[in-house]
């Protein structure tokens, strides 16, 4: 089973319109942008096998609008982007992107403040995790509503309500289609250094749908509670350090033997060593659903290097280093449990450059290994990309 692309929802068309009718009230040169760019992108293993490696190149066409536009209280960000992507060996995977993101930052006054929003993202899920040569295009859709309430001088109430959905072309177990609803609230703590603290919690409903043929005990429907503290903290004037930390508990109804929980987030750590030099690091974990007969869900583990250089104020150096672990959990009862875990370490070394405003030039070159306590998981794979953004 195949599923089309959906048009382009009415919410963001609307969106749209009306930041259109507010730019043409009060016409700003620098409100309204368009863009253009050039990338390609080399893998001397496209669809991450361990063995008979076929190397691709794949080119991308990008054209774009992005506008940010205020009228008094109110502001308005759209950003557009349609992309055209084509493989020279491979063409059937060759497909085409909608891609937008639009935000009415909403203002009755100051104190009480909040934003609606929508953004639209389609991509080609990648042939790590995805064992197949099949084209498969997944869309991912968030639409939200936030509201902000100012509480004196330090404290901020926080609520708001979104919907997450995802769709495909076929059928997958690791990146199934589904929708989220949440309503969540929360309280923020804003001090005077600028620093703030957080917490929300979540309460979400969920379905599934064109569910993999083949694997038993798939859940059409599920409930998750999650609990999240956000924290952005300014250690001295040179570090900064901004983290998140959830705990996520999903339940399927009659399916308990699918249901998970455990912890999320990330943490960020961004030294600025000199004013041009300076280095990122980054701690994550994930927890997500990967419903398969020897699998309920993965736990993912990351930690990532990102140092870098300002040759100018037009010219940067960059490198990065990323090391992933991945672990399969749930085996449904009765199944081997296989205790499947990957192992990734990835290796990067990049430039960009400026030569004037409207340009931006961008290279690298990455080394990807992978390892896996199953035989046919891991593989190895170099890549090289080079793209051009001209922006006017």
């Amino acid at each position: 089973m195949t599923r089309r692309f959906r048009p382009a929802p009415r919410l963001a068309i609307l969106l749209a319109l009306w930041a259109a009718s507010v730019a043409a009230q009060d016409v700003d040169i620098d409100a309204l942008k368009f863009s253009a760019s050039q990338g390609q992108r080399y893998d001397s293993n496209l669809f991450r096998r361990s063995t008979n490696a076929r190397s691709e190149t794949l080119s991308t066409t990008t054209v774009g609008l992005q506008l940010d536009k205020r009228y008094s209280l109110q502001r308005v960000e759209l950003d557009v982007n349609l992309a055209s992507n084509r493989y020279r060996s491979n063409d059937y995977l060759n497909f085409n992107a909608v891609n937008y993101r639009a935000v009415w930052h909403w203002s009755v006054t100051p104190r009480l403040r909040g934003s609606i929003s929508r953004t639209r993202s389609d991509d080609i899920n990648t042939f790590d995790y995805f064992r197949s040569f099949d084209r498969n295009v997944r869309t991912d859709i968030k639409t939200g509503a936030t509201a902000v309430a100012v509480l004196g001088r330090d404290w901020l109430l926080l609520g708001g309500i979104e919907r997450d959905e995802r769709s495909n072309e076929r059928p997958t177990a690791q990146s199934g289609d589904y929708t989220l609803r949440n309503i969540s609230a929360g309280v923020r703590r804003v001090f005077p250094s600028g620093s703030r603290i957080s917490y929300r919690v979540l309460d979400g409903q969920g379905d599934y749908f064109n569910r993999v043929p083949g694997v038993t005990a798939t859940p059409t429907a599920y409930s998750q509670l999650e609990h999240e503290v956000q924290v952005s903290w300014s250690v001295t004037a040179k570090t900064t350090v901004s983290a998140t930390l959830g705990y996520i508990d999903r339940k399927h109804r009659d399916l308990a033997v699918r249901d998970f929980s455990g912890l999320r987030g990330n943490l960020n750590v961004n030294w600025r060593a000199t004013g041009k030099s300076g280095v990122q690091l980054t701690l994550a974990r994930s927890i997500s659903p990967y419903q398969t007969n020897t699998a309920s869900y993965t736990v993912g583990n990351r930690i990532s290097m990102y140092p870098y250089w300002s040759i100018s104020s037009r010219a940067a150096v960059y490198a990065s280093l990323d090391h992933l672990r991945y672990s399969f959990d749930g085996a449904l009862p009765g199944v081997d449990n296989n205790a499947r875990e990957d192992r990734t370490n990835i290796a990067g070394l990049g430039v960009r450059w400026e030569p004037f405003d409207a340009l931006s030039l961008n290279a690298g070159v990455y080394r990807e290994l992978r390892t896996s306590n199953l035989e046919g998981f891991g593989y190895s794979n170099t890549s090289a990309q080079f793209s051009a953004k001209f922006v006017f």
